[in-house]
């Protein structure tokens, strides 16, 4: 019994020793140093990549009215009455506004009004980001 017991002291306080000053292993170091010995990050074995930033950066949306804009009577005149002399079946114009006005005076041969209302080109900004590689 006595040789039982003095066996496994022996072979607990081996275990507990080699366990306790034993170094942990390690594979590859972090940090390989390249040019000027600063320290970039690598992931092995792939070289190393260019960082990606974005940013955000401002775009403008112009709202045109077609039906609006500063000769659109004037265009939807000339184009009702060249409709008219070719003899077109008279159809309403989805452009609206002046242009459909001027289009109906000049179809009908009535006499050329003038554009009455002219509505501004609407600019909308928005922001949208933009991405690029350093």
């Amino acid at each position: 019994m006595k040789k039982i017991i003095s066996a496994s002291l022996v072979v607990l306080a081996a275990t507990t020793g080699f366990l306790l000053n034993n170094q942990p292993s390690q594979a590859h170091g972090r940090y390989n140093y390249g040019y000027g010995g600063y320290p970039y990050y690598r992931r092995y074995p792939y070289p190393i990549e260019p960082a990606r930033y974005c940013f955000p950066t401002t775009q403008w949306q112009v709202n045109e009215d077609p039906g609006y804009h500063p000769h659109a009577y004037s265009d939807g005149y000339r184009q009702g009455q060249s409709s008219a002399k070719k003899g077109d079946k008279y159809k309403p114009r989805t452009a609206g506004g002046e242009f459909a006005r001027g289009f109906d005076d000049g179809y009908y041969g009535k006499e050329f009004a003038g554009q009455k209302n002219i509505v501004q080109n609407v600019i909308k900004p928005y922001t949208t980001t933009e991405c690029s590689l350093y």
